[in-house]
């Protein structure tokens, strides 16, 4: 193999060499825009989770207020229905009454 020969083998290996490492750096900033995409995403995800719980934590308490309403409700109409059976018992106890 002559001098020029092995030069331009030289030559041919460098620019593969070159064109490798321009592909690798295509490659390289491909794959950076795909992580921070991937990163932004997580972030925004991280986002909609924290409000999310703050809703979460405020439904919660809204549900507790909800049962503690309903069970005061529940106590009144207990108390209701007791008042109201006793007029009921005191009117049939008084046509009873009348009607002998």
């Amino acid at each position: 193999m002559t001098t020029e020969q092995r030069l331009e083998r030289i030559e041919r290996i460098a620019k593969l060499f070159f064109r490798a490492g321009l592909r690798e750096r295509r490659n390289r900033q491909y794959l950076d825009e795909k992580i921070n995409i991937i990163v932004n995403y997580q972030i925004q995800n991280e986002e909609r989770f924290a409000k999310n719980e703050e809703r979460f934590a405020k439904n919660e308490e809204r549900f507790a207020k909800l049962t503690e309403t309903v069970n005061q409700l529940a106590e009144a109409q207990t108390g209701t229905d007791r008042r109201l059976n006793s007029l009921i018992e005191l009117i049939e106890r008084d046509r009873n009454g009348k009607s002998h």
